[in-house]
């Protein structure tokens, strides 16, 4: 590691028949090791969604006097906490920049890391490379996952001895719900006096709840709303004629402004989707 160099100067002198002393401001110097470098990463964002894609950032830099060539890193993809890599990189998105130019490197990656190489780079003392490569998450992502990107670098030359560092970033599962919706109708041609009923899937593919839903939909001005319900987790509930509003011309609301009713969907789990359904019973005039 670099060392300090304090330095600071005594002077003595008389004058007369007395004596004093003076002291110098101090000089600070670092002496530096001849190979040493530092390594940092971080994820751009630290919070992300199951199956969605995470930017990393890896920067190398030459904190020694030596130059220092070759350098490599192998990143782990998550698999140092986790028996199986909750991270995929997606390939070609690797990009190296010398000093902020764009040079040359290569990215591998097998079953459970990603290597990327720059051999033709030689990093000078106060040189740093920076590696930008994504990666996507599993869609069962649920837990941090810290990966590890471990550099390594020959000193002096191309073939000198290796130096090794390592650097983690840690990003977190983001909270959130995200919920579609599906119309359909039992019956593809009626008749005045027939009876319809529209079924509206909610699917939330969200690790959180979907809470507090306001539904509205304008109904042809030939269908009158007999009947309203919901059903969440194969329990279905009537829904009284003051938890809703029909406003002119005829558009349904739902809860209705004064309504207590809290209607939500739930969130997703290993065996797929939270679903709640709203359904809407009717005659034809």
């Amino acid at each position: 590691m670099p060392t300090n160099l304090p330095n600071r100067a005594q002077l003595t002198y008389t004058f007369g028949e007395n004596t004093d002393t003076a002291l110098s401001n101090q000089t600070n110097t670092t002496l530096l090791d001849q190979f040493t470098m530092t390594a940092t990463k971080l994820a751009v964002n630290d919070e992300v969604r199951a199956g969605g894609d995470v930017a990393y950032v890896i920067r190398l830099e030459n904190t020694g006097s030596g130059a220092l060539y070759s350098p490599t890193v192998t990143d782990d993809l998550g698999t140092g906490n986790n028996p199986v890599s909750p991270l995929t990189y997606v390939d070609g998105s690797a990009l190296f920049y010398l000093n902020g130019n764009a040079v040359a490197g290569t990215a591998v990656a097998t079953g459970n890391q990603v290597v990327f190489s720059a051999p033709s780079v030689v990093l000078q003392p106060g040189d740093n490379l920076i590696i930008v490569y994504a990666a996507t998450t599993s869609e069962t992502f649920t837990a941090p996952i810290t990966n590890t990107a471990e550099a390594t670098v020959n000193t002096g030359s191309a073939t000198g001895e290796t130096l090794t560092i390592t650097a983690t970033a840690t990003i977190n599962p983001q909270s959130f719900a995200s919920v579609t919706i599906f119309k359909a109708a039992d019956s593809d041609t009626v008749v005045s006096g027939d009876t319809l009923t529209y079924t509206f899937t909610l699917m939330n593919m969200g690790n959180q709840d979907a809470e507090s839903i306001e539904f509205v939909d304008a109904f042809p001005p030939e269908f009158t709303v007999t009947s309203v319900s919901y059903t969440v987790d194969g329990v279905t509930v009537p829904v009284p004629a003051t938890d809703y509003t029909i406003a002119p011309p005829n558009t349904l609301i739902l809860p209705a402004d004064t309504s207590s009713l809290v209607i939500g969907v739930p969130a997703a789990t290993a065996e797929g989707p939270g679903v709640t359904v709203i359904t809407v019973t009717g005659t034809i005039a």
